[in-house]
């Protein structure tokens, strides 16, 4: 078993740092400004997050939060572990898709745009974790 319990922590955890780096007044212009839109299946739990960085919108499961109505450029399946363990600085993208840790489906270009613009919000997903009471899944990784 992954170290989220169910789909509903995967969107707790993983869906609120899409939400507030499409917030920061930093970030978020420079996330716009890709105007990707992303899909991301995660297994163990399965659930699913599609970001349209464009609009600025997050869409939390099938039925969670705003609709995303923009086609999809580039879609990304993998262990929600190994989101997690990105959202810590753990996980190198490229390497990861080499080892097939993420599969992707679609434009990869759209999702190496993203990537590196991501890094600062490192310290804000393990905030966000210990904020809720959660430093188990922060130390689960070192």
């Amino acid at each position: 078993m992954g170290v989220f319990k169910d789909e509903d922590e995967v969107y707790r955890y993983l869906g609120k740092i899409f939400q507030v780096s499409l917030a920061d007044p930093e970030l978020g212009p420079k996330l716009r400004k890709v105007g990707s839109v992303l899909k991301l299946n995660q297994t163990d739990p399965e659930s699913t997050i599609v970001i349209d960085f464009g609009e600025g919108v997050v869409q939390l499961g099938r039925e969670g939060g705003t609709p995303v109505t923009r086609p999809i450029d580039a879609e990304l399946e993998m262990l929600a572990d190994t989101a997690h363990r990105f959202w810590l600085g753990k996980v190198n993208v490229a390497l990861a898709m080499a080892r097939g840790q993420i599969k992707t489906k679609g434009k990869v270009s759209a999702v190496m745009k993203v990537v590196p613009i991501t890094k600062p919000l490192f310290g804000t997903y393990e905030d966000i974790l210990r904020e809720a009471g959660r430093a188990d899944l922060v130390d689960a990784v070192n």
